[in-house]
């Protein structure tokens, strides 16, 4: 699992929640996105930048931008995930929301998607990634350093 320094990966809006208001429950949000980044490579999909844009105050996304700029590197994506897909998910059992961001992670091939949400699309087999938590990335990346 230590290719995740080679992969591109996805953030879960909470991630950036938690990190950003500095929820003493997710402490590890916070080292991941003000720490680590410039070790990940970053995929932004478009559902998970609306859902922070609905979510964050304007001093919020600015310092999102702070903190993604100091990823290695970092790949947005606009497009709107395909309907079909979404619908694929949909009937696997995935909530709206969910069903569109792992259309995203699908089209875009990521395989590692970070999310304190411990049931996202946990119920669903054979996913084409793996969903961590920030705690979990943390400590792949400091035994990485070791």
């Amino acid at each position: 699992m230590n290719s995740i320094l080679n992969e591109v990966i996805a953030l879960d809006t909470n991630e950036f929640i938690f990190a950003l208001r500095r929820d003493a429950n997710y402490p590890a949000c916070e080292t991941l996105l003000f720490n680590k980044l410039p070790e990940l490579q970053i995929y932004m999909p478009l559902q998970v930048l609306i859902e922070l844009q609905r979510n964050l105050s304007f001093d919020e996304m600015r310092g999102l931008f702070l903190a993604l700029n100091k990823s290695k590197a970092i790949q947005w994506d606009y497009k709107p995930a395909p309907q079909d897909l979404i619908k694929q998910w949909e009937k696997r059992g995935a909530k709206k929301g969910d069903a569109v961001i792992a259309a995203h992670l699908e089209v875009a091939q990521v395989r590692f998607f970070v999310s304190e949400n411990r049931h996202f699309l946990v119920e669903l087999p054979n996913l084409p990634f793996q969903v961590l938590s920030s705690e979990a990335v943390v400590n792949l990346l400091e035994q990485n350093s070791e």
